[in-house]
């Protein structure tokens, strides 16, 4: 076929653009149904205390996630700052 053919078929284009469109999500989310590791819950887990549920989200609310975090700071002024 043609660019032209498809693109002056107004149906053939769409159609050809939901199929692209669902190979590309089915791509993505397919994999996700066969993964053990993203289905099993991880040994000795246990859901949050109510104090530890408040804590969590004063912290959150306070802004304090922002600067205490796992964040990497590359640059330059932080480096010398904190080391």
């Amino acid at each position: 076929m043609k660019h032209e053919v498809i693109e002056k078929n107004v149906f053939l284009l769409v159609l050809l653009m939901v199929f692209a469109v669902s190979i590309g999500g089915l791509t993505q989310i397919v994999p996700l149904f066969f993964q053990d590791v993203t289905n099993k819950p991880v040994e000795g887990m246990k859901p949050y205390t109510a104090l530890q549920l408040e804590g969590r989200d004063i912290y959150i609310r306070e802004g304090c996630v922002q600067c205490h975090s796992q964040m990497i700071r590359p640059f330059r002024a932080e480096t010398e700052r904190y080391g």
